[in-house]
Order: structure tokens, then C-alpha cells, then sequence
């Protein structure tokens, strides 16, 4: 990864001595120099896929003697084509290592060492991806939000008083440990995290385009930038959007630079005061004067909140339990995983001016009413122009999508989107409120494409 090295060896400890590390007998030049021999077939067998990752596959795999469940992470070492690379796993490896016992780590098993891959086995969370509960419930409430982050950031705060600055939190990197409503949280993938000394300044340019703090595009950053990154995803907790956002991710950055932060109508004049209180907080530009981990756990907002002042919020529909499938999600899909990915320095200069689908207005379609929708109505929905783009024709959109609909289903999209309107009215631009209506129809049309063609 991109990063100077020296942030990438600051006083790691062995991993022998951290954690479970193993190699095969047949293994003459090794990456991590295990003292232990052992093979990961020995022990566990590997099942279906769960993932794919910058350096390899990530899948479900069971102890042979406990039964037990686990994760397994796969990397490649055909993909560790750099140095730097080498050393960002052993780094990787050793940072979980290291914070391994806290509730809300990912707890890192063992490791294997092959000829061809590096394995790490790791506890499996079954509930998945912070990430993946926004995008089907839209938004928390207060009460809800609060518990989880809470959680967060006391393990933010772990990593901070061990030395250790994550550099990537985000809701795709906060895993549910069970498929509970009141599942505790594991915070995961430590890819771009690294140790810091007290008073020390990092340089690399690292991060995900939304959750970025605006000291890391400037070089010369520490611990603070976690509490930002932080900030973001309490901010997309809440309202279901991010703070700063932009069609390229150079536009992104240049809205996270000016860091102008706003608070709609719609949903924060239903938040507390409170709440906005530590997002500013967090969210200052100055990262001097920006919160601790420390102080965010201080905060007024982190009391529990009373139950009576919450009914309001969650008979409104802000809670994220027993909502209906799609019935919030028009906003969480501002921030598109397939393009919110992690990137290091290099990374950041080859695309730093390409389309970037993770923001709001780079899905806005052309609309001609003389020229028909090509085949297939969600690629009709999800079609780019680079161009200038009008704002999206909803009745017109509406009127494709209805031709291709059953009657009930008909009705269903007409009632949510109409409902949605009416909320979306408050998004500050067209393009926003453009970007959301599309996102509702697909969302919602997912639930019939296996009934209709579409």
C-alpha cells in the first residue's frame, strides 16, 4: 500500500508472539517467520464464500474438533507483489493481534502460512455489515444509534490508548456479531490501520472517500482523524446520508475540505440538539480543537436517553427494527459500497478524478420522452451520462416501470415513492432529490425481479 514505510514499522512487536501463527513443514522462505508448524487443512475445513478483498478470498470455515463456526481469510501472495505489501499483512496481522480480547474486535484465531497463501482465521459475525443494515432500514434512532456507537468508540478509544490509529472506520468495516436486533458490534479489516507514537505525525494518504478527515488530504495527521471518520458514521446513522459529498471523488474531497456542515429539516429538527452538539464536535475541521475519544464517551448525548422523549422519533419511523424491507432506504444508498472502497496514496492519484457512483448525483439518467428506455428497466434507472443532466421526470420513470408491474405491485411502488416524495422534499438540491427517487424505485423493484423480468 502506498504509505511511507515508516508508518508501516513503528515498534510492532513479533508475531510468534502475539498469536497462534503457523507454517507448513514444506515452507523454506516465509513472510511471517512462524515457529509453529502446522498446516490450516489440520485443522479446519474451508466452506462457501463470503467475500473478495484487495489481496484474496474470504470464507466460512469449521474447526474439525469443536465444531466451531470461523471466518478465513485467504491472501494471496501472487498479489503481494511489493515490499511495502509484505509488510502491510504483517502489520495487519499484528495490530489484531494485539487488540485481541476486546468485545468489539474481530478476534483473530490463528494464523497459517502456505506456499501460495497467507491464511487468517478469524471469529465469523454472523449478522454482517453495519453497512447492510443501513441500506435496508435507511436510518437509526437515537436510542438505537447511541448504544452502537457507543460501542465504537470505546473501541476507537482501545485502539488510541494501545497506540493504534485504524485509518478506515467506515459502516462496511463494523460487523453485528450475531443476527440479533441487539447484537454488539465487532469493528474489522485493520488493512490500512498502524501504530503512532504520542505527538507523532503520519503522512500516507489513506482512507475511504465519504469518511476521509480533511487533514489526511493535507499530510501531517494522527489519531484524530478516527474520531472524524467517526463523526461520518454517526451523521449517516442518524439521517441516513453523509455529511459532505460530491459527483468525483476529487469533489468529494473538496467538500470534505470545506467541511460545510448542514443539518435539513428533515430528519434533524427530530434530533436532539444533543446529537448535533457531538457531531460538530467531531466533525471539526481543526483537529486540534476536534473531540477525543475520550470526549465523545463524556459526552451529554452518550446518556441514555429517555425512553418517553424517543417515542416521538420511532413512531415516525426513525428506528431501524421492525421497519418493512425498503421502507427508509432511499437515502442510505447515497453512499454506494461498490465505489466507497479504501485506497492508499497511489490509489488516490491514478483515479482521483473518475466518476464516483457513491455520491449522489453521478446516476442521474438523461431523460428524452422520445426516445424509449433500453431493455431491462433497472439499467434504464441506473444509466450514466457524463454530460449535463436534467432533473429525472418522476412520472415519467414511474410510467415505464408501471407498464412492466402487476396491478398490486403497481400500487405498492406508487404509494412508497409517493410517501418518499413528500420526504425528499426537504433534500436541500435537485440532484439529491433526483439520486433518491431512483434509488427507491430499484430498491424497490428488487423484491419482484423474480417474479417480474424487469
Amino acid at each position: 500500500m502506498g504509505m511511507d514505510l515508516a508508518d508501516k514499522e513503528n515498534t510492532a512487536p513479533p508475531l510468534f508472539e502475539l498469536c497462534n501463527c503457523y507454517k507448513v513443514a514444506s515452507l523454506t522462505q516465509t513472510i511471517l517467520n512462524p515457529v509453529n508448524l502446522s498446516s490450516l487443512k489440520d485443522r479446519y475445513v474451508l466452506g462457501e464464500q463470503l467475500g473478495l478483498g484487495q489481496f484474496g478470498v474470504i470464507r466460512v470455515c469449521s474447526d474439525k474438533f469443536t465444531g466451531e463456526r470461523l471466518a478465513c481469510k485467504s491472501i494471496s501472495k501472487d498479489r503481494l507483489a511489493t515490499q511495502d505489501d509484505m509488510k502491510s499483512i504483517k502489520l495487519e496481522i499484528g495490530i489484531m493481534a494485539k487488540l485481541a480480547g476486546h468485545p468489539n474486535v474481530v478476534d483473530l484465531k490463528a494464523v497459517y502460512e502456505e506456499e501460495d497463501y497467507v491464511h487468517l482465521v478469524m471469529e465469523l459475525c454472523a449478522g454482517g455489515e453495519l453497512f447492510h443494515k443501513l441500506e435496508k432500514y435507511g436510518k437509526y434512532s437515537e436510542v438505537r444509534a447511541r448504544v452502537l456507537f457507543k460501542d465504537l468508540m470505546q473501541v476507537v478509544k482501545f485502539c488510541h490508548d494501545n497506540g493504534i490509529v485504524h485509518r478506515d472506520l467506515k459502516p462496511e468495516n463494523v460487523l453485528m456479531a450475531t443476527v440479533s436486533s441487539s447484537s454488539p458490534i465487532k469493528l474489522a479489516d485493520f488493512g490500512l490501520a498502524t501504530y503512532i507514537k504520542p505527538g507523532e505525525k503520519l503522512n500516507g494518504t489513506v482512507g475511504s472517500p465519504f469518511y476521509i478527515a480533511p487533514e489526511v488530504l493535507s499530510g501531517g495527521y494522527n489519531q484524530a482523524v478516527d474520531v472524524w471518520s467517526a463523526g461520518v458514521i454517526l451523521y449517516i446513522l442518524l439521517s441516513g446520508v453523509p455529511p459532505f459529498w460530491g459527483k468525483t471523488k476529487s469533489k468529494i474531497f473538496d467538500a470534505v475540505r470545506a467541511a460545510d456542515l448542514r443539518f435539513s429539516a428533515e430528519p434533524w429538527d427530530n434530533i436532539t440538539s444533543h446529537a448535533k452538539d457531538l457531531i460538530r464536535g467531531m466533525l471539526c475541521v481543526d483537529p486540534s480543537q476536534r473531540l477525543t475519544a475520550d470526549d465523545v464517551l463524556a459526552h451529554s448525548w452518550m446518556e441514555q436517553l429517555s425512553e418517553s422523549g424517543q417515542e416521538q422519533y420511532d413512531q415516525d419511523g426513525f428506528g431501524c427494527e421492525g421497519l418493512e424491507n425498503g421502507g427508509c432506504s432511499f437515502s442510505t444508498q447515497c453512499v454506494s459500497r461498490e465505489q466507497d472502497y479504501s485506497f492508499s496514496m497511489g490509489q488516490l492519484e491514478e483515479s482521483i478524478d473518475n466518476d464516483c457512483r457513491s455520491s449522489f448525483s453521478s446516476f442521474l439518467p438523461a431523460v428524452n420522452n422520445n426516445v424509449p428506455p433500453p431493455s431491462g428497466l433497472v439499467s434504464f434507472l441506473l444509466m450514466e451520462n457524463n454530460q449535463h443532466q436534467p432533473p429525472l421526470d418522476f412520472h415519467h420513470v414511474v410510467s415505464h416501470l408501471c407498464q412492466a408491474l402487476p396491478s398490486l405491485v403497481r400500487v405498492q411502488l406508487r404509494h412508497r415513492t409517493t410517501t418518499f416524495m413528500k420526504q425528499m422534499g426537504n433534500l436541500e438540491t435537485q440532484a439529491q432529490r433526483d439520486y433518491c427517487l431512483r434509488k427507491i424505485l430499484v430498491h424497490n423493484l428488487r423484491g419482484v425481479r423474480k417474479k417480474v423480468r424487469v
